[in-house]
């Protein structure tokens, strides 16, 4: 296919388009489909019975691969590949790569193909081969530098060349689509190369930004290393369904979307997860990253989300203004820093944006426009893909696995000698392989307390939930409607992450949307029936599950303790003396959106201008295009008025709340975002007086000049010379607050305490950033200012933004790196590993409980969260077999009362130093 039949074949689909929106709106019949709006549901594609065959023999592999008894290294891999082929046959099945001729708007051989695909395919290769190599060890040093921090080698293999794999797959990506078609022109129609792509430069800075050293440090006490465990022990304990705790028993305080993506990750990526083994290969001369794995879904996450609220900014606004909302997204500390953690809050509030986009991308959509279907020829059949394939694509992948594991419960496959058993749901408590450890349950086997409710009867629930979703879309092809239902995806997946706020937010933020702007017609096209059936097959499996095994005492555990009293109750916060009223989280979004903290305020009352500019305006917006469905003014005012009651919904949300963290915050972040972004492309757009943005957005706060008037324009100077005003003056104060060193305040800790949990702890003295941290806070209040000058604003707005980055990169790859070892254990465990190397000894955590010691050392070790008389008898049990060395990893401030118990032995080394953990360490003591 040349590009002159490539170019000319995208143009009659924008004419069909908008010939079948003028017949809609006007009526009349339509000789060449009758029952397309008689239907309820959408006709589909007629049945493609190959697919069956296809769809059968996927499930068999990724259902073989479940059944297993024993574990397969490539299991996770192969049972992704069974997933893969059983979702393209189903799609097959249902006919939709089979649209008909007149909905092909472009047609490629596969042989025009290959380049990309190649490019695509040797980036994700090289990806998944360095990620895999790192985790391993072997890019690492056999010994750590001096102060026992890794050495820079170590870091920079991986964190030049993981990038650069991840880039080039998103070339890859890029170029087959505009093979393809959908990628060869923008949204209106023009070609643009990806060089000029503004989604491709967001995407690079944040790849650039949060990849290179994303896995180089250690997992932070206590919320990553208490979910890390959680998921190594579904790989350890080969049970994806009931969550194990290390000493601690079931864990049923988290849904369970961030452990399946952590264990997904470390069982693909080679992650040695059994007893003892996760640090093993220190043995063999290599130091671990197993850190790698357990972030890089959550990087994954958070840059779909990025992504998508710049494309529903760019779609409504423009494209710059959606590349400097995502810009400041992702150089806010709160949203970067977590975007490295792995715990349940990013899982949460990153699939939550992506619906947020979405659901603001469909109301913005034409009702009438269809999904553009494009062509390839494979030679022996010719296929037709569109976003159809997409989103039902990614629902049945999500759904289809846990249909395939709860029938896997019944079944048990040996293969040597090959044996099948099949059998009712019985499930094992206890961490495999340390069951006769002290501070661990034994190993038993449990049955369900719901015997009656059987995984293969909640199968049948599901694959009957799934097959009503695949039938009511089965011939929807509207891309209002598919937006919509992919709203209804990542709310399901927030919802798997957090729980019910994960699509209750979405769908509050949704309703007050369609009040206050009087659209109650939206609700009809929100695909709310088959939304509903997507929340329930995607996300309730899990949760059912739980309950049929577990029974009342999960749900009040998960629903009861961990939501409902958090809520009115105060439920493990450490904010003791603090003021936990409205102005709590008014403090803590101070340093949640530094260096853009003085330009929020003005960005949540610059929409009202908007808003009522909105109102007066004209039909026809000046960014209007043909076909939209209302003027460019009425749609900005009303995405203006979503995210605004995103935030405001969020923020009183978690500001009522009587269980106060400071990251529970982070949901009111991305709209904030959202709308500074926006404010920075209105002051680039007006920065010499702006007559049309007092035209347009004139007067919130008192009567607005006429438009175009000279009063208009020295009113809009003072408003926007306010503003930078008052954001230098507050964004010095939160300058101030993080940088300067004041008894009783946390200061440089501020930035840590975004994500950690014990904000009382001290902040090591062998840091200090507060000469960078006062460098950045000076730099960011002088621009701020000179933001009054409207003549030099646009070099100071790009100047800010640059120190935006530059702070990002800072935060991420100098403060989060060297702050680490202080608050996560990999340093003290690798001291161990190495010392154990030459003087073998047990592992005992002595008065500890931060679940650290648990996941580096595989939970191989004697876990006494209270001493006394039992740690005293394990000890002297021990020391009668012949064992002399012990190797304790505790707090410094335990030590001396550790020395004591054990009867002060002669030998008692430190062998991690203040300097490097300033909380936690290792101590071996000898015995004669």
């Amino acid at each position: 296919m040349n590009d002159t039949h490539d170019k000319s074949s995208v143009a009659p689909a924008d004419a069909r388009d908008e010939a079948a929106a003028d017949d809609d709106r006007a009526g009349g019949a339509d000789d060449l489909a009758p029952d397309d709006e008689e239907r309820l549901v959408p006709q589909g594609n007629p049945l493609r019975w190959r697919g069956a065959v296809v769809f059968g023999a996927g499930c068999l592999v990724a259902f073989v691969v479940m059944a297993l008894a024993p574990q397969l290294r490539w299991g996770v891999p192969l049972g992704a590949l069974g997933i893969g082929v059983a979702t393209l046959g189903l799609l097959d099945l249902l006919g939709s790569f089979d649209d008909p001729p007149e909905r092909v708007v472009a047609r490629v051989a596969i042989r025009d193909l290959l380049g990309p695909l190649a490019l695509l395919g040797g980036g994700l290769a090289a990806l998944f081969a360095l990620i895999t190599l790192t985790v391993a060890g072997y890019f690492s040093p056999l010994s750590p530098s001096r102060d026992g921090a890794p050495a820079l080698l170590s870091l920079a293999i991986p964190g030049v060349a993981i990038p650069a794999a991840f880039l080039a797959a998103v070339v890859g990506a890029f170029r087959c689509g505009e093979r393809l078609g959908p990628g060869r022109v923008d949204e209106a129609g023009a070609p643009r190369p990806l060089l000029r792509r503004h989604g491709f430069w967001l995407v690079a800075l944040v790849t650039l930004l949060y990849l290179p050293m994303l896995g180089s440090h250690s997992l932070t006490d206590p919320w990553e290393t208490h979910y890390g465990e959680v998921a190594r022990e579904i790989l350890a304990r080969n049970d994806w369904i009931s969550l194990w705790w290390a000493q601690d028993g079931w864990f049923w305080s988290k849904p369970v979307l961030d452990f399946w993506m952590q264990a997904l990750a470390m069982a693909a990526f080679g992650v040695r997860y059994r007893s003892g083994e996760m640090l093993s290969a220190v043995a063999e001369g290599r130091t671990p990253w197993p850190e790698w794995a357990v972030r890089l879904p959550i990087f994954a996450l958070t840059l779909i989300a990025v992504y998508l609220l710049y494309k529903a900014i760019a779609r409504i606004f423009s494209r710059r203004a959606g590349l400097l909302a995502g810009v400041v997204l992702a150089t806010m500390p709160q949203w970067f820093l977590v975007s490295h953690q792995t715990m349940t809050d990013m899982p949460f509030v990153a699939t939550m944006s992506a619906a947020m986009a979405l659901l603001l991308l469909g109301i913005h959509t034409d009702e009438a426009r269809e999904a553009r279907v494009y062509e390839v020829d494979l030679g022996v059949l010719k296929v037709g893909l569109s976003a159809y394939h997409l989103v039902l694509g990614a629902i049945v992948a999500c759904a289809l696995p846990q249909i395939l594991y709860l029938l896997s419960r019944h079944v048990e496959i040996q293969p040597a000698p090959f044996g099948v058993r099949l059998h009712g749901d019985v499930f094992n408590s206890g961490s495999a392989g340390n069951c006769e450890l002290p501070g661990n349950a034994a190993c038993r086997a449990v049955l369900p307390v719901l015997p009656g409710l059987q995984p293969a009867l909640q199968a049948l629930i599901w694959a009957q939930t799934l097959g009503v979703v695949l039938y009511a879309s089965w011939g929807e092809r509207r891309v209002q409607r598919l937006l919509f239902l992919s709203a209804w995806f990542f709310a399901a997946l927030s919802t798997m992450a957090k729980g019910p706020a994960g699509f209750g937010l979405p769908v509050l933020c949704a309703l007050g949307y369609v009040v206050v702007s009087r659209r109650y017609r939206d609700l009809l096209r929100m695909e709310i029936p088959v939304g509903l059936l997507v929340l329930t097959c995607v996300a309730l499996p899990w949760f059912v599950a739980m309950y049929a095994r577990h029974g009342q005492p999960f749900t009040d555990r998960l629903l009861f303790h961990d939501m409902f009293k958090r809520a009115f109750t105060h439920v493990h916060d450490t904010n003791e003396g603090d003021d936990v009223s409205f102005r709590y989280y008014v403090w803590q979004l101070g340093y949640a959106m530094f260096p853009w903290t003085g330009l929020v305020p003005a960005s949540l009352v610059w929409w009202l201008r908007r808003r009522e500019g909105a109102g007066e305006g004209g039909a026809a917006g000046e960014r209007g295009a043909p076909g939209d469905v209302c003027s460019a003014d009425v749609r900005q005012g009303d995405a203006s008025v979503f995210l605004a009651m995103w935030f405001i919904f969020g923020f009183a949300l978690f500001s009522l709340m009587l269980t106060k963290f400071h990251h529970y915050i982070l949901p009111a972040v991305p709209p904030a975002a959202m709308l500074t972004g926006i404010l920075l492309d209105d002051m680039l757009r007006h920065q010499g007086g702006a007559r049309g943005l007092a035209r347009r957005l004139g007067g919130a706060a008192s009567t607005p000049p006429s438009a175009g008037s000279g009063a208009a324009v020295v009113y809009e100077r003072a408003m926007l010379g306010a503003i930078a005003i008052g954001a230098a003056i507050l964004v010095f104060f939160v300058g101030r607050d993080l940088a300067m060193a004041r008894e009783g305040q946390p200061s440089q800790a501020r930035l840590l305490h975004l994500f950690t949990y014990n904000y009382k702890r001290p902040w090591p003295q062998s840091l200090d950033f507060s000469a960078a941290l006062w460098a950045f806070t000076v730099a960011a209040a002088v621009l701020c200012l000179l933001l009054m000058v409207a003549r030099f604003r646009r070099h100071v707005l790009y100047a800010l933004l640059s120190l935006a980055v530059v702070f990002t990169a800072w935060g991420l790859d100098v403060y989060f790196v060297r702050t680490s070892p202080h608050w996560g254990q990999r340093e003290t465990l690798l001291a161990y590993m190495r010392a154990s190397q030459e003087i073998p000894g047990p592992l005992i955590a002595y008065q500890l409980n931060w679940k650290g010691e648990n996941f580096y050392a595989g939970n191989k070790l004697a876990a006494f969260v209270s001493s006394g008389k039992k740690f005293q008898d394990y000890v002297n049990e021990q020391k009668k077999k012949g064992v002399k060395t012990f190797y304790f990893v505790t707090e410094h401030g335990r030590v001396s009362s550790l020395s004591n118990e054990l009867g002060n032995p002669r030998f008692f080394d430190k062998l991690t130093s203040i300097e490097l953990n300033n909380k936690f360490l290792v101590v071996r003591a000898t015995f004669e």
